[in-house]
């Protein structure tokens, strides 16, 4: 029994450094299962440097983007972007690499092309297709709009990508394609409202339908459905007893919609107000938009709407020819689209850079971009004849030299 208790305290501390050893081991594991775990970074390969070798590695890399092989082709720009920092292709380098993402669709691989697009504009917001990439990044949040009655942040921040284009490059050439996605967001946005105005109206929430359709009113004033807007605010108003300016939103559908289906109604309000029924304004009848058909409303109010955006990228075009102002900017550097060469020098290269920095001077003065730049071919790459292997033929077994004799 002494024995028993003597071995005690030797037990409870071999226990005690049990735990200890086993609370040890746990503590490193999560360690190291959340340094594996981290964010993962960006791979970047460099290579010995060499004279215009940049060339030759964006020339590789945009090859690989026209036949589709974005891995290999992102692996090549990634190289050069980690080994020549100041060379004057790293901007297209990026660009590429933007648009492999852009080009491969999906949540993923637009959320991956949504970034690189913005730290592209971190970097080169002077650049002369920072207008492109802005557009670019809005044509992603387009893309994924989905139907009315959901979810409108894609919507919402399509819009705000638009109005930033609109207001930082006022003189771009792509203002009218930025004005039909304008229209085309407001819409969803304006349906989005609207659904939820209706759903207030039936629960008999005056108030909200008042916020809602008001925010209609000022902010989308080509929505398709103005008139049933200013319908429901107009009713809304008159339960909360504010007759002045409900009567000012059915004198507005009399004047302004003289064919809507919401116009008799607003009349008889008017009516009841004692307020005079307005005549049409000269030239409503055509304003009236011919709506969706019933089909296609309840189509996109399963599936979303279609909007005709381009799935194209900045630099690669349909059937993966390359953009013709790009072409121009990588010839005046010296790269060839249409071949890889086995060498490549950088004979001329400070001409050839002037000419780039007026690109960057013009979008920098805010004056519209500059159509073909006059500029002196630039030489051809220097290259080594590459010898000829030729390969010995095989004899037969008949044409074998005999031994001698």
């Amino acid at each position: 029994m002494l024995r028993r208790v003597s071995q005690l305290p030797i037990l409870g501390v071999l226990e005690q450094t049990l735990k200890r050893g086993w609370g040890l081991c746990v503590l490193t594991a999560l360690i190291t299962a959340s340094l594996a775990c981290g964010s993962p970074k960006k791979k970047v390969t460099t290579e010995e440097i060499r004279e215009g070798r940049d060339r030759e590695l964006y020339a590789e890399g945009l090859r690989a983007m026209r036949k589709r092989r974005y891995e290999e082709g992102r692996l090549l720009l990634s190289t050069l972007i980690g080994s020549y920092d100041s060379s004057p292709l790293l901007p297209l380098a990026k660009l590429l690499i933007a648009d492999s993402f852009y080009r491969e669709g999906g949540a993923s691989s637009l959320a991956q092309a949504d970034a690189e697009y913005r730290e592209w504009l971190q970097f080169f917001p002077q650049h002369p297709l920072a207008d492109d990439v802005l557009l670019k990044i809005a044509q992603i949040h387009v893309r994924q709009i989905g139907p009315a009655n959901l979810d409108n942040t894609e919507a919402r921040r399509a819009e705000r990508e638009l109005m930033r284009l609109v207001r930082e490059y006022p003189q771009s050439k792509l203002q009218p394609q930025v004005q039909e996605y304008l229209k085309f967001t407001r819409e969803q946005l304006g349906m989005h409202s609207l659904g939820v105005a209706r759903l207030y109206f039936k629960q008999q929430k005056y108030v909200a339908v008042k916020g809602r359709c008001e925010s209609i009113i000022r902010n989308y004033p080509d929505f398709t459905y103005m008139d049933e807007a200013l319908f429901l605010h107009g009713v809304a108003l008159t339960h909360l007893e504010d007759t002045p300016e409900a009567a000012k939103s059915f004198a507005r559908i009399v004047r302004e919609y003289p064919n809507s289906e919401w116009r008799d109604k607003a009349a008889e309000y008017l009516e009841r107000f004692g307020v005079e029924v307005p005549a049409p304004a000269e030239g409503a009848e055509v304003r009236q938009v011919v709506r969706k058909t019933f089909i296609k409303r309840k189509f996109e109010e399963i599936f979303g709407p279609s909007a005709s955006v381009s799935k194209e990228g900045i630099i690669l075009k349909k059937d993966d020819t390359v953009d013709p102002e790009v072409e121009e900017l990588l010839v005046n550097l010296g790269v060839r689209t249409d071949v890889v060469t086995p060498e490549s020098t950088i004979t001329g290269q400070g001409r050839q850079m002037q000419t780039y920095q007026q690109r960057v001077n013009a979008r920098s003065d805010e004056t519209p971009r500059p159509t073909a730049v006059q500029t002196e071919p630039a030489p051809a790459p220097i290259t080594d004849p590459v010898p000829r292997v030729v390969k010995p033929n095989k004899r037969s077994k008949k044409s074998k030299a005999q031994p001698p004799r």
